[in-house]
């Protein structure tokens, strides 16, 4: 290959032709809709989202706390990545960026807790690869919509 075959080759989006321009908004839409899904269990159950991490929450004001922080901030992460997916433009790249780094933060500080505490329950182990699994999905569409962009 020469040079510029090979300079074309990491610009292209890898996925279907025609597709790089619908595969952003597409990570942004199911980033929302994982962040949505969260706060609506979280909202409606969060004492047996805790369980199977081996903690009782109390009725009251834990419940509230745990139903304002998980349900509530996670509704309002889920919003604001939806309306980036409709609004487009450089509201898509934020919204894609919001989802890198909230996953990205969340998987971090799980592994320096679990390095830091010791062993743990699977379902902590899951959590972790789901979570670095939705940076790089998040992280992806950024590349392809970064790369989409400088083509101009």
């Amino acid at each position: 290959m020469t040079e510029h075959e090979n300079e074309t080759a990491r610009v292209h989006c890898p996925i279907l032709p025609g597709m790089a321009s619908r595969y952003p908004p597409v990570v942004l839409w199911i980033c929302a809709l994982v962040f949505l899904g969260t706060a609506i269990v979280f909202t409606v159950m969060p004492q047996d989202m805790f369980a199977p991490l081996g903690l009782t929450v109390p009725d009251g004001a834990p419940l509230t706390e745990l139903r304002a922080v998980y349900g509530g901030l996670e509704l309002a992460i889920a919003v604001f990545l939806l309306f980036c997916a409709r609004r487009g433009g450089v509201a898509l790249e934020l919204g894609l960026l919001l989802s890198f780094l909230s996953f990205s933060g969340l998987a971090a500080y799980r592994g320096i807790g679990m390095g830091i505490d010791g062993p743990q329950v699977p379902l902590m182990s899951a959590l972790l690869v789901s979570e670095a699994a939705g940076a790089m999905f998040a992280l992806s569409g950024l590349l392809v919509r970064a790369r989409g962009s400088s083509n101009g």
